[in-house]
């Protein structure tokens, strides 16, 4: 009853070839009839399940909808997850130049640095205390493997997807170095908070996190020079977008369109520096030192050094800002710009339409989405709005599956559709995808990861794919826990297959994998049943129908 991996893939090929005749389960979506609950489902979701499905139905699309779009973060259900959750942390004995040593160690211990005060974790990048450098990055660690169990089991599913959104966006490489590693709990903890909340107020958070302050090297900047890597990714990945970049085009402030009627339409490398210097003395709170006899508080937050701050006149998107304004008052008074800034509206428009629907979104509906989000710009729920407008405007329900999901979503797809916990106690799952592309906070550049289907369609990132589909819920593997054998009494193998299948939306795949549907299940034993049903679960997760959302 088992496949090996070369019957396998001739299989697949041809039940590929005759998926669009295979009978789909019930709660399926065919693009030729009228949506069902998996089209809302498989975009708004990491993945449709049978629980899911009969919730959707019950409460209607309206319904579903405000629920997911008012649920918490948290709730008891997952964070009684998060609190069982086990990783292991193991490293040998060692010593570093200042004279200190420690143990080797290799235990498993509870995610606990994902509630931690972040003042205590300024330990952490205290090279006075001596510690394995996998202690100084375990936060990151931990952040890596929650996010999994939370893509799977987290009832608020489209926070979740909307936090995975918002990573790559505001990306942060989380194990860059120390620094990042200790505080990135409290990056992931404000773009959760703040997923569905007010665009400006999450832009502030962002750039107040240490984490972030750390990746792109504001925590250092101070007044002659300051440093530009903050303020470029903030104007070109974080609010008016690389189309926006005007310098190709025009050489002088005064030139730019809008600029001297109050607010330019893009922007120069003129605004990136003024920007820099806005937000000089952004710093943070981790014992540095500042100036003579005056080190920074060990809080693990941000901090503010007044005296690294360049506080002369700038021009910045041709508005003047005073010299000698209030603390943080020029970096406050960027962010009101950007924030609202209708460039803004369209690139975080744009991609949202592109994240949660279609590589290629149309122009009106990506026009509707910028009205909405310049419309709503006070409103504490401004993002939720915005994403209501999208998920009810006609596009949404029109627009046929074709963005194929990236290996963490596929992956988390997989186990939601299969009903499997996650048990992972090693952060296997990073390692198997990144063999497939994807760097799950540890993408090493601030663009986070692609979001078109050609960049995720090669030949290495989808034999990763079958990968995780065939081996996923085997013991080695590392991540999830169910039983495949379980069966019940009586049950034919078609029966049996069925039932497994069917959770990934088909039926009737024991000819295709060459078995007689008719044969006891009971007639093999624990180990062939599970691997049928592994093999007849990554036919069905294979198909265009589960890897297009």
């Amino acid at each position: 009853m088992e496949l090996n991996r070369r019957q396998f893939n001739v299989s697949l090929l041809a039940s590929l070839a005759a998926a669009t005749t295979l009978p789909r389960a019930a709660g399926a979506t065919a693009t030729s009839a009228a949506p069902g609950p998996d089209l809302w489902l498989n975009r708004l979701t990491f993945g449709a399940t049978a629980d899911a499905r009969a919730d959707f139905t019950a409460r209607g699309l309206p319904g579903w909808l405000d629920d997911q779009l008012t649920r918490p973060a948290s709730d008891a259900s997952l964070r009684a997850l998060l609190a069982d959750a086990r990783l292991q942390i193991a490293y040998e004995a060692g010593n570093d130049e200042n004279g200190h040593s420690w143990p080797a160690l290799d235990e498993k211990r509870p995610l606990t640095a994902l509630q931690a005060d972040p003042a205590t974790q300024t330990r952490l990048v205290d090279w006075s205390q001596g510690m394995d450098f996998g202690e100084r990055i375990r936060p990151a660690n931990e952040v890596i493997a929650a996010s999994l169990l939370r893509a799977v089991h987290a009832p608020a599913q489209l926070r979740e997807v909307m936090t995975q959104f918002w990573h790559d966006h505001f990306n942060v490489n989380a194990v860059k170095d120390e620094f990042t590693a200790a505080f990135f709990p409290s990056h992931d903890a404000a773009l959760r908070d703040h997923a569905l909340g007010n665009f400006r107020t999450l832009l502030d958070q962002v750039a107040r996190q240490p984490a972030m302050l750390y990746y792109l090297n504001n925590a250092d900047s101070r007044a002659s020079p300051a440093n530009e890597n903050y303020a470029r990714e903030l104007l070109e990945l974080h609010t008016l977008g690389a189309q926006s970049y005007l310098n190709d085009r025009y050489s002088l402030w005064s030139d730019v369109p809008g600029a001297t009627d109050g607010l330019a339409q893009g922007y120069l490398d003129l605004d990136v520096y003024e920007v820099a210097r806005a937000f000089t003395g952004w710093s943070v709170g981790d014992g540095r030192y500042v100036s003579e006899g005056n080190d920074a508080p060990r809080t693990g937050r941000f901090h503010y050094v007044e005296a690294w701050h360049d506080p002369y006149q700038k021009r910045i998107l041709g508005v003047e800002f005073p010299p000698n304004a209030a603390a943080m008052a020029d970096g406050d008074q960027v962010l009101d710009l950007l924030a609202t800034h209708p460039a803004t509206a369209r690139f975080i428009a744009l991609k949202l339409a592109r994240r949660l629907l279609s590589d290629t979104p149309g122009e009106a509906l990506t026009d509707h989405l910028a009205q909405v989000f310049l419309a709503q710009a006070a409103a504490p729920d401004q993002i939720a709005q915005v994403i209501r407008a999208l998920v009810l405007h006609p596009d949404f329900a029109a627009t046929p599956p074709a963005k194929i999901r990236r290996p963490f979503e596929f992956l988390a797809a997989f186990y939601r559709a299969s009903g499997a916990r996650i048990t992972g106690t090693t952060n296997s799952q990073q390692w198997q995808m990144m063999r497939a592309g994807w760097r799950q906070h540890e993408y090493p550049v601030p663009t986070g990861h692609p979001d078109t289907l050609e960049k995720w369609t090669g030949a290495t990132a989808l034999n990763r794919l079958v990968d995780f589909a065939l081996y996923g819920h085997d013991d080695w593997f590392g991540v999830a826990s169910i039983d495949l054998a379980a069966m019940t009494e009586g049950e034919s193998t078609g029966q049996f297959l069925d039932r497994w299948s069917s959770r990934f939306g088909s039926v009737g795949l024991a000819p295709a994998m060459g078995l007689d549907p008719a044969q006891p299940a009971a007639a093999f034993g624990d180990e062939e049943r599970h691997g049928a049903a592994a093999a007849a679960m990554a036919f069905a997760a294979l198909t265009p129908q589960f890897l297009l959302r």
